[in-house]
């Protein structure tokens, strides 16, 4: 059974995701009345903002229009689809898992050629530096 959002009319306050037979809010005892909004909308809007009145807001539009509340939660879905992409194309240290990482620049493997040599060969193919360990891949 799918859960929905509700709100207190006595505090105002949602009470969460609450099964469809909850009809009174822990914290303050008042009345829960149903928003429409199911938990999985809920967590797409969440995403985008944690501000209630954004909640509200969508919670209205869901009411009023349902086409246009529709388009929103795609985009937001769409939103929320591309960040998750993007995160997951941040490189990391093999060796502890940081982000805190620095490109090795051409201009610095150029300049440990010069420094040492022959003795430099295996950092001239190494492309990052983690500032978390000092490993280098």
């Amino acid at each position: 059974m799918e859960t929905v959002l509700k709100i207190c009319k006595k505090c105002g306050r949602y009470g969460g995701a609450c099964s469809p037979d909850a009809k009174i809010h822990n914290g303050c005892g008042g009345e829960l009345i149903d928003t429409g909004i199911s938990h999985d909308e809920l967590m797409i809007i969440r995403k985008i903002s944690s501000d209630n009145d954004f909640l509200d807001a969508m919670i209205e539009l869901k009411k009023t229009d349902i086409i246009e509340y529709n388009l929103k939660m795609s985009q937001f879905k769409t939103q929320a689809n591309q960040q998750k992409q993007q995160k997951g194309n941040i490189p990391k240290c093999p060796t502890c898992g940081s982000t805190n990482l620095k490109k090795i620049s051409g201009l610095s493997k150029a300049g440990s050629v010069a420094m040492w040599g022959v003795f430099a060969a295996g950092r001239t193919s190494k492309t990052w530096h983690c500032n978390n360990c000092g490993y280098e891949w």
